[in-house]
């Protein structure tokens, strides 16, 4: 069995803080061991950074060189080298140096997963450390990629063949919804009839207040029809959050920062997942969500139509203007037939077509060929 190095540079699969990077950490591992590799966690060193100074690059430098020592080491010892070097999303603010010293060490093949970049900055900050992360970018024999915009990176500075796609997807053996704690109410929609919205999202500048602040201006647009909205998220952003549903009154309802099971927990009680997905990659919360046969409301814009299928799976609305999305809401709102095809549609498009074992075939069918290429050369690219 080929034992593959699972490596996470930006935050590593057992990461207490929840997001959607970690979530997708989690399911690549677990489907490479579905793929029937002997895939583990080479390391919980993380290489991300805050800040672009050059002295901080050093630092990470140095870090991944000690660190890469002491694998070389142990494996030497134990004499279980791995067979390749799996990098999942490296990008420009958390290169790989630490899967570039392993592979060029042992002369095994890299490949990375969801590589992409990130914003310059206003002088170029960033640039410095975007070149580091491309070079292992370019040192892996596949770059596989789950948005086009990552693939129109990519194609920038890599040949074809060494770009492969795998669609976002979504393990069912890792979600496990879990009672809501003690001090939270048994149904945060109690006592308000209609149809019950979730947010469920960090509460924190960018982006994501972005979208909370598309999603209160739509709510405002709708309040003659029938509905209530559960909250679930924490963040720095909060007060500025409360803020902008102050106006809704008692239809909305904060209930914080929530454990994951407790939100699967929510997305089988709600109606309809309200999430706009401004400049989202993709948004694991999506399919989360559809598995639980949850449709969700949200923008037509960056990698969300890969995960939200319009019309079947939940509605798409044109960004950034909140009016579109007032109407994809108002539209799910007031038809709880059309709530009920697209519960089923999501629910159909999460179990049978974005499944754990789905992804686990397509990354044998992208492995196997660089694992025997490596095997008759002797070495990585």
């Amino acid at each position: 069995m080929k034992r593959i190095a699972f490596y996470a540079p930006l935050k590593p699969p057992d990461h207490p803080i929840p997001s959607g990077d970690r979530q997708m950490a989690r399911m690549l591992l677990a489907a490479l061991g579905k793929a029937g590799y002997d895939a583990f966690l080479a390391s919980r060193l993380i290489s991300y950074s805050k800040r672009h100074g050059h002295e901080h690059m050093e630092q990470r430098k140095f870090e991944a060189h000690a660190e890469a020592c002491r694998l070389i080491d142990e494996w030497n010892a134990t004499g279980n080298r791995p067979d390749l070097w799996f990098c999942y999303h490296p990008y420009d603010k958390s290169p790989d140096w630490l899967g570039m010293e392993v592979c060029k060490r042992l002369q095994i093949p890299m490949v990375t997963a969801e590589p992409c970049k990130t914003g310059q900055g206003p002088n170029g900050e960033w640039l410095p450390w975007r070149a580091e992360a491309q070079k292992s970018i370019r040192m892996a024999e596949i770059n596989i990629v789950m948005t086009n915009s990552d693939h129109d990176y990519l194609s920038g500075f890599i040949a074809p063949q060494h770009i492969a796609w795998l669609k976002p997807f979504i393990d069912t053996d890792l979600l496990e919804p879990t009672p809501l704690r003690a001090e939270l109410p048994t149904d945060p929609w109690q006592g308000h009839a209609g149809c019950r919205l979730l947010t469920a999202g960090m509460m924190r500048p960018g982006a994501k207040l972005e979208s909370y602040s598309i999603l209160a201006e739509a709510l405002q647009q709708i309040t003659e029809m029938d509905w209530s909205l559960v909250i679930a998220g924490g963040g720095p952003g909060r007060n500025e959050i409360e803020a902008m549903m102050a106006a809704l009154g008692e239809r909305v309802h904060f209930v914080g920062e929530c454990l994951p099971g407790e939100v699967l927990t929510l997305m089988e009680m709600a109606d309809v997942l309200a999430w706009p997905g401004s400049r989202e990659a993709y948004g694991m919360v999506y399919l989360e969500a559809a598995t639980r046969g949850t449709p969700a409301v949200a923008l037509d814009n960056m990698g969300v139509p890969l995960v939200v299928e319009n019309g079947r799976s939940g509605l798409l609305a044109n960004p950034p203007d909140a009016g579109h999305y007032a109407k994809a809401l108002a539209r799910i709102i007031g038809d709880a037939g059309l709530r009920a095809r697209l519960s089923s549609g999501a629910r159909e498009f999460a179990l049978n077509e974005r499944n754990g074992d789905m992804a686990a075939g397509k990354l044998r069918q992208i492995l196997d060929p660089v694992l025997a290429k490596a095997k008759q050369s002797g070495g990585a690219r």
